[in-house]
This record gives C-alpha cells, structure tokens and sequence, in this order.
C-alpha cells in the first residue's frame, strides 16, 4: 500500500484520453495525465476509465495504431494518487480487429485484471510485472465482441465501453 495524504482528499475524473485529479476541499486541480496514443476508430470520445487504490490511480483506455489498416487495443497505465506521474504502462491485445470491443478492469488485492475481446490478463498492481495471460473460455465472440464480467468476492470490474 502507498502513501496518500488522505484517504479520499483527491476526486479523480477520467474522459476522452484525459485523467484530472481535483482537491476535495477547494476543486483546485492537482494533476492531469494525458493518455498517449490516437483514439479507437468510429468512438466520439475516446474509451477511458480510472479508479483509485491504494496510493495508485488505475487508468483504462482504448487506443489505435496504423492508417489504413488500424489495430485496437486497451492499455492499463498505473499513474502516482498523489502527482499523476506514470508508474508503468501495460497493453493488451485481443485477435486482430479494427472494431474497439471494450474492455473490463479489476483491481483487487494486488492484482490489476483484464479483459480485452478474447483475452484475459493479471499484472501486478505495484510494478506492472504480466503475471498470467490466456484466452477466454469464451473466444472472440465472433460478430457479438463478448463484454466479459469480472468479479471476485467483494468486488466487480469495471467496464470500459
């Protein structure tokens, strides 16, 4: 567990590539953190979900590479609660398509889980470090991309659309 100056003195916002941070006390911003990279393709706003745990913020975002032929992806960037530096960065890419699927993040007891089309990954929240990767029991959905849910007693995922 990290070091915050309180529990909850930071309210943390996320939308269109873009993660701010707000004093509780006075809405004075703290810190912003633009995720880098082009958006996904056919999206009005750019897919981007962050929640706070235990002196980290956890940011999931969709993002695209190439002109013609585009790739999608999601990214989990572990940022610092306290100045929105970037701690690490992790990508997770499901069976190529140019069609963004979502995605669903869990942090829970050390672990940031996720799952992006057919793929489902573990990384550890305090370096990034991949500890599993695999597919899906449930595949690639073939035209419906699945939405997988998470969940482990206590808590659920959440969904990155």
């Amino acid at each position: 567990m990290r070091e915050t100056s309180s529990p909850s003195s930071l309210l943390i916002t996320a939308f269109n590539g873009l993660v701010a941070a707000y004093d509780r006390a006075d809405g004075a911003t703290q810190w912003t953190f633009t995720v880098p990279g082009k958006s996904v393709p056919g999206a009005r706003s750019r897919p981007t979900h962050a929640e706070a745990h235990d002196g980290w913020v956890f940011v999931l975002a969709g993002g695209s590479e190439g002109t013609l032929k585009k790739r999608v992806f999601i990214e989990v960037h572990a940022l610092d609660y306290l100045t929105g530096q970037p701690l690490w960065t992790q990508r997770v890419e499901g069976s190529p398509t140019p069609t963004f699927a979502g995605g669903s993040m869990l942090v829970e007891n050390g672990q940031v889980i996720v799952a992006y089309y057919d793929v489902l990954a573990a990384f550890a929240a305090d370096s990034g470090a991949l500890q599993w990767s695999r597919s899906s029991e449930h595949g690639g959905g073939g035209l419906h991309m699945p939405q997988l849910q998470l969940g482990v007693p206590g808590t659920r995922a959440r969904q990155l659309l």
